[in-house]
């Protein structure tokens, strides 16, 4: 009956209001490369992902339910009620029955556990195998048995295999092994069995791996050992407890110490094994000084020892009587914190990151012909053109379209909390009034949106910097600025455009031409290219009423890398005309 309480609260905290937080960056972006076909999602691992694509390729077979928010999580919800369910299953041999009810309870009201079962992450999949891992590992030392080593080290295949924080994992269970045959603790034949078991999965993911170190050099050895140790242990305060009360969070840091030390004096074996699956890892991210960026999450199969401990330092204070009842009281508190106090940071439509699904839903009901939209960073563009995509045929934030006629526009800037919107009157075209003539466009919405003539599928993004990007993969998108000319003489035209095109596949041009003639001169780069800055330049003897000068911009979305989310891979950086009267 305890058990059937607990896993119904660990049920109800995880699965209600699945549907309503909204999808965050991190979310969409595994959600869009699980659309891709299976081949493309393997060679986008290999060419600049920071994962191994089998999380990706569980994605896209958990798809076949459906692409909602609900049917995404779903199969996490599974994973993390499952790790509930195995916390009780270890925790009841490990310490006892009332030990594992309270192992259970912890794992069901852990934050990081409940927030990343509910996410379309591949964490609540990680702690899970985690911990079967350190159970069967520990009962292979403890027991000397074959069939452990070899259950411990498949139980690490899918850490390693979905995310490579697995490595460390693996690694670290690696040296316990070794120093219980130094230990004469394990016989070498099972040590062996558990190394070889895990080489295998070490090599299925070696070329990713090998292809990470190879892209990414200053991974490790920048920091020096006091930042990283201090950065070590904020990771490890916030993984023991994610909310922000600093004096909570040291009282469960504390009652893991006391847990730790009373495991080792009641259970030596566990303890030591529990501890060094802790130390070894963490010592290997100190030895190396790693410098690369990351969060508490990172550390999920560290989850299960300190868990442990929390678990034996209450079941030493209250004792075993009291444990069963502690354990579904700890339980049912938790139906009270998350969705009461708690609920803004779990439950509600924008508790991950932003509101991106009523965002794009009021997009779309507040949309007209004469809205222009200014791109966000990505990281805001992503979800909701994710949710665009899926609401509607036409997404306006990819079908950008300014026509001559538009004497103003409507641009609108969409965040995370909403949208703001600033009107632009326009001057579509540009009066060239006398030689020498000089104008200098910059991509900033003010300036670009006022003096375009005609736009198409591209838009201003003013981010780190003012660029102008495409908005749609695959599509060539197009802005022309019309010059008047007001001068008979012959003319001396040059072009100047500042651009960056670092991707393969993709294309950047610039064209010119003179009234309805055609085109006059022009600029192709087909990425990538590692030129920022060109020109075109023109003679033109008879006289001549409009200057067309126009951009386009192709972000292909054949390239293994594209996700549907890097669309600043081509970019327009600014660009200027001058005309000057020909030398004789």
């Amino acid at each position: 009956m305890f058990l059937w309480l607990i896993l119904a609260a660990a049920a109800a905290l995880r699965l209600w209001r699945l549907e309503t937080p909204s999808l965050w960056f991190d979310e969409v972006l595994v959600a869009m490369v699980a659309k891709l076909p299976c081949a493309s999602i393997v060679a986008r691992s290999l060419a600049e992902d920071f994962h191994p694509p089998a999380f990706y390729l569980l994605a896209k077979a958990a798809m076949v339910m459906g692409t909602s928010d609900a049917a995404l999580r779903l199969p996490l919800v599974a994973f993390g009620l499952a790790g509930v369910w195995y916390a009780w299953r270890a925790g009841r041999e490990m310490l006892s029955e009332g030990g594992g009810l309270m192992l259970a309870a912890l794992t069901a009201v852990q934050p990081w556990h409940l927030l990343l079962s509910r996410q379309l992450r591949p964490y609540s999949i990680v702690f899970f195998f985690s911990l079967a891992a350190f159970f069967h590992l520990w009962r292979a030392i403890r027991d000397n048995r074959t069939r452990d080593y070899l259950l411990a080290g498949l139980c690490l295949w899918p850490p390693m295999l979905l995310h490579f924080s697995g490595l460390l994992a693996m690694g670290g269970a690696g040296l316990v092994v070794l120093c219980a045959v130094a230990w004469r603790r394990a016989r070498l034949a099972g040590a062996t069995v558990f190394c070889l078991v895990c080489a295998v999965a070490g090599a299925g993911v070696f070329p990713f791996l090998a292809a990470l170190f190879g892209r990414e050099s200053g991974i490790a050895g920048v920091s020096g050992y006091p930042d990283v140790l201090l950065g070590m242990a904020d990771r490890l305060s916030a993984l023991v407890f994610r909310e922000q009360y600093p004096t909570l969070r040291a009282a469960i840091a504390c009652m893991s110490i006391v847990g730790l030390a009373s495991l080792i004096r009641s259970h030596r074996l566990l303890g030591l094994v529990s501890l060094g699956w802790v130390l070894f890892p963490l010592a290997a991210l100190v030895a190396v000084r790693y410098s690369t960026y990351f969060n508490p999450w990172h550390l999920t199969f560290l989850l299960p020892p300190f868990l442990l401990w929390q678990a034996q330092a209450v079941r030493a204070a209250v004792g075993e009587r009291a444990l069963p009842w502690l354990a579904v009281s700890l339980a049912l508190l938790g139906c009270w914190w998350y969705p009461g106090v708690a609920g803004e940071q779990y439950y509600s439509p924008k508790s991950y990151s932003g509101d991106y699904k009523q965002c794009a839903s009021r997009l779309l009901a507040a949309h007209s012909p004469r809205t222009v939209y200014i791109y966000p960073e990505s990281g805001i563009a992503g979800p909701l053109n994710w949710y665009l995509d899926e609401f509607s045929e036409a997404n306006p934030l990819r079908a950008q379209r300014v026509e001559p006629d538009m004497a103003e526009v409507q641009a609108v800037t969409p965040c995370e909390h909403g949208a703001a919107e600033i009107t632009i009157p326009r001057t579509p075209i540009v009066p060239m009034q006398s030689l020498p003539f000089r104008s200098r466009i910059m991509p900033t919405p003010v300036n670009f949106l006022a003096q375009v003539n005609r736009l198409d599928h591209l838009a201003c993004q003013p981010v780190l910097e003012d660029v102008v990007i495409a908005t749609e993969a695959g599509r060539t998108g197009f802005a022309e600025f019309l010059f008047e000319n007001r001068e008979a003489r012959p003319q001396r035209i040059t072009v100047h455009f500042g651009f960056s095109n670092r991707l393969p596949g993709n294309r950047f041009a610039v064209l010119c031409r003179f009234d309805d003639e055609p085109w006059a001169a022009s600029f192709e780069s087909l990425g990538p290219d590692p030129r920022g800055h060109d020109k075109i330049e023109l003679s033109r003897e008879r006289p001549y009423r409009v200057l067309t000068v126009r951009f386009e911009l192709l972000r292909d979305g054949r390239s293994v890398t594209f996700t549907g989310v890097d669309l600043e891979a081509v970019r327009l950086l600014d660009f200027k005309v001058e005309a000057d009267p020909e030398k004789n």
